[in-house]
């Protein structure tokens, strides 16, 4: 998957038809993230492996939307207290992406 198939699929899933800078930005940080969690920061590759490229499309979406309400498990109004499934875009990535193990 191309940068623009995934910039447009992440568009596509938050029906958001601009902010292609922004969400770019997101991309790239997705990326550099699941790259140094999958190999202990050893980075051989510069590229997110095709198998953790929906991981990384979906880390943006769950990125993105705690501006908003969606993806939110509780809310309360008067207290200000909200609860997301993941704490961030990293909590997303770090649980659906497998590190590699080495043996020495």
């Amino acid at each position: 998957m191309t940068d623009e198939e995934k910039l447009s699929s992440v568009k596509d899933i938050l029906n958001v038809t601009d902010q292609d800078s922004l969400l770019s930005a997101y991309l790239t940080l997705a990326g550099a993230e699941i790259i140094n969690w999958l190999y202990s920061g050893r980075n051989p590759v510069d590229t997110v492996p095709a198998r953790y490229e929906a991981t990384q499309v979906m880390a943006v979406v769950a990125g993105f939307s705690m501006a908003g309400a969606e993806g939110q498990l509780s809310h309360s109004e008067n207290g200000i207290s909200r609860q997301w499934k993941h704490s961030d875009m990293l909590d997303y990535i770090r649980s659906n992406v497998i590190p590699l193990a080495q043996i020495y």
